[in-house]
């Protein structure tokens, strides 16, 4: 709701509890209907806002509820990568979470460039798993009161001084370790599906909240020789094609581990 809106429904409310205390007659009758009028207004601008951020309720919650509690936010991207009917998956090379998920990972944010605004948004690095030189500048991160999860997701939509391409993950989990070769994945193609968020989320893997935030992009396979070097993975142990129904129940017909996380690639 705008500032006007929430102006009406202030002089709304004043105006039907002044008649509370007006004697009966045409002055109060008036002051009846104006402020009834106000309110009603403010009540339908309400619920039309409500309506058009339907999407976007999860993340507006938090300006309600718990709003100066602290959260940890987790942005990544994952890769929906398909061949045949059965989407690919790769083995997580770390020892946290054993089991096969999508390709992808948390963004990068440009920790300079964003000093002054994550200090003014109380954003500091969350290091419940110990940090290296591959997860310096994660997206990984406390947010100390999650009523500023607004200003921060407004920030990470404007695209600013933060990583926006889907290339690294890829490169760093397929193309560096030689799974995929490099003369012919020099470039990818991939469409943006869509923005997953779970919600302010309370789990036994951190002592405090979350808020998780997954961009699906689905790779294009744009020649001949990318999709044969896809298909050619099937025999590697550290990839795995699963079907749909796998993935919802969280484990491949021969027993192997799926990730919680990995329902996302998949279409709604």
């Amino acid at each position: 709701m705008n500032v006007k809106g929430k102006i009406s429904f202030i002089l709304g409310s004043i105006g039907l509890l002044s008649c509370l205390f007006l004697s009966s007659g045409e002055v109060q009758s008036t002051i009846f209907k104006v402020a009834l009028g106000l309110v009603i207004a403010s009540a339908i601008e309400l619920i039309v806002f409500i309506y058009e951020n339907k999407k976007r309720w999860k993340l507006l919650v938090t300006k309600i509820w718990k709003y100066n509690k602290p959260v940890r936010v987790t942005v990544a991207y994952l890769f929906r990568i398909e061949d045949n009917g059965k989407y690919m998956l790769i083995k997580r090379h770390k020892k946290d979470f054993i089991g096969f998920q999508p390709v992808g990972g948390a963004y990068k944010y440009f920790k300079e460039e964003n000093r002054e605004l994550f200090d003014s948004l109380g954003i500091t690095p969350c290091n419940n798993v110990p940090r290296d030189n591959d997860t310096e500048n994660d997206l990984r991160i406390i947010v100390n009161k999650r009523k500023k999860l607004v200003e921060f997701f407004k920030w990470f939509n404007s695209r600013k001084n933060r990583e926006i391409d889907p290339w690294r993950e890829f490169c760093e989990e397929l193309i560096e370790p030689g799974l995929l070769p490099a003369e012919h994945f020099r470039h990818i193609k991939y469409a943006y599906i869509c923005g997953h968020q779970e919600g302010i989320l309370k789990t036994d893997d951190y002592p405090i909240d979350q808020f998780r935030h997954a961009d699906i992009f689905e790779l294009r396979l744009e020649t001949d020789a990318q999709k044969k070097a896809i298909k050619d993975l099937i025999t590697n142990e550290s990839i795995a094609f699963v079907t749909a129904e796998e993935i919802k129940k969280g484990a491949t017909n021969s027993g192997v581990r799926i990730l919680p996380h990995t329902f996302k690639i998949l279409p709604k």
